[in-house]
């Protein structure tokens, strides 16, 4: 099977096999430029944005070194126990609940060490406590607690009373009316 084709047809062929294979040359060369040139604008702006962004953070840092410094003037230590180790905790924990257990009119009948927890950097020493009081004894106890330093925490309070119906109390100090169980506990910090 030949085709026969007048002259005018084989230059019309001829000129458009020309503009197909030039197309095909043209795409071949720059086809992968236009993708290279692409892919390298994508990562212009999107480096030009980190940029700005870390520039920005960067204009931040003067700022931030003086919060940093009025925080460590305010020394955060001070809220954690001195002592890391659980036993030497619980310890510090006891005595500072004793003192001001006592010191506020509370009368102390058990104390016994819980268990601590590890959180991370941070280690919870717990210490149970028993005691008897009167209702402002017992006021004044919570709020010294919960404003000491070290910072402790009051958690599991249980309130039971020691008297009978329709007790009266006899004119004079507060009766020691009230026996409570609970949780003093603080944080220490925990050095790898």
């Amino acid at each position: 099977m030949t085709l026969t084709m007048t002259a005018r047809q084989s230059r019309a062929l001829a000129l458009l096999l020309l503009l197909l294979i030039s197309a095909l040359v043209q795409a071949v060369l720059i086809l992968p430029a236009y993708l290279l040139h692409r892919h390298y604008d994508f990562y212009l702006d999107q480096y030009s944005d980190e940029l700005s962004r870390y520039q920005r953070i960067g204009a931040t840092r003067s700022a931030l070194e003086a919060k940093l410094a009025a925080v460590k003037a305010r020394d955060p230590r001070k809220g954690f126990l001195k002592n890391a180790s659980p036993a030497l905790a619980a310890s510090e924990v006891q005595d500072v609940a004793k003192n001001l257990i006592e010191a506020n009119g509370g009368k102390l009948a058990a104390m016994t060490i819980s268990q601590h927890h590890d959180d991370g950097r941070f280690r919870q020493v717990a210490v149970n406590v028993q005691l008897s009081s009167s209702v402002t004894a017992l006021r004044k106890m919570l709020y010294a607690l919960e404003n000491a330093q070290p910072y402790l925490f009051v958690s599991n309070l249980t309130v039971r009373a020691n008297i009978p119906y329709g007790f009266r109390p006899q004119p004079g100090p507060d009766p020691e009316i009230l026996y409570v169980q609970m949780d003093v506990s603080g944080f220490a910090v925990v050095t790898p």
